[in-house]
């Protein structure tokens, strides 16, 4: 979601929507002669995240295992939403629970919140799946200065990297989309550096001893404009036809990577 100048991940707004949902709800209890209940919601919360992130850890431990550190990268957006709420509402109970008298201002603060924070998710779903967007019509160069259609790849299932030589982000994710690009011969990797020059990013890949393949140069950021990237990295996941099915800004992970992959090239 994009923000005048700044962009953030929807799954971040949607979860600061429900908060202050969440804490509005408690201060207009307390108003009304109710306990606050603004600490306890925020233990909550962190409660819900905490087994959010311990659930899609399990789920993707595989991967984990192969990059243990990114456990710690809470930035790849890996979270579990049903485990999430599942862990905000126990924790809601066993504070009600030691606590009595906050039971109805916290059960009313936690409910507002998670039906603030679904309704804010549904409504991004609903607005990707009205906005699918086709490959746009652009012609890029390889490093080789070789013009390379984007319809032209086309026929199989399409993630495409927008990138820069000096976003450290981009910089730390590429070795693990490379290797991915070399293992999944079922899919099509695209790296399309944004707003540089092929010497610049050959120079790059070069010091960086990395080799992948179909490196693309969009100097006037074509790609950026036409699917709204206003942040590096930002990964594009199209189907076999073109069609955009998911977006992702910032690092990701091989976790979050198998994620999203899932979305365009389901496995049996």
């Amino acid at each position: 979601m994009n923000l005048g100048p700044f962009a953030f991940p929807t799954g971040l707004i949607a979860l600061l929507f429900g908060l202050v949902a969440a804490l509005g709800t408690a201060g207009f209890l307390r108003k009304r002669g109710l306990p606050d209940a603004g600490a306890a919601l925020y233990l909550a919360v962190i409660a819900g995240l905490l087994l959010a992130r311990v659930a899609y850890v399990l789920r993707w431990r595989q991967q984990y295992l192969e990059q243990p550190f990114g456990i710690l990268n809470l930035r790849d957006g890996g979270f579990d939403p049903v485990a999430g709420v599942a862990g905000l509402v126990l924790a809601a109970l066993l504070i009600g629970w030691h606590r009595p008298a906050l039971r109805k201002a916290l059960a009313a603060g936690a409910l507002a919140g998670v039906a603030a924070w679904g309704f804010a998710t549904l409504t991004a779903q609903l607005l990707r799946e009205a906005t699918r967007q086709p490959m746009p019509a652009v012609v890029l160069r390889d490093l080789e200065g070789h013009e390379v259609a984007m319809q032209s790849l086309r026929g199989k299932p399409l993630v495409v990297n927008l990138w820069a030589t000096w976003c450290g982000p981009c910089r730390s994710e590429l070795p693990m989309l490379v290797d991915a690009q070399r293992r999944m011969l079922q899919l099509r990797f695209v790296f399309a550096d944004q707003g540089e020059d092929a010497a610049t990013v050959a120079d790059y890949l070069r010091r960086e001893r990395l080799a992948p393949q179909l490196v693309l140069i969009d100097g006037k950021l074509d790609l950026s404009a036409h699917y709204g990237a206003h942040g590096y990295p930002t990964t594009l996941f199209l189907d076999a036809d073109g069609i955009l099915r998911d977006q992702h800004m910032g690092e990701l992970s091989r976790a979050t990577l198998a994620d999203r992959l899932r979305r365009i090239a389901p496995q049996p």
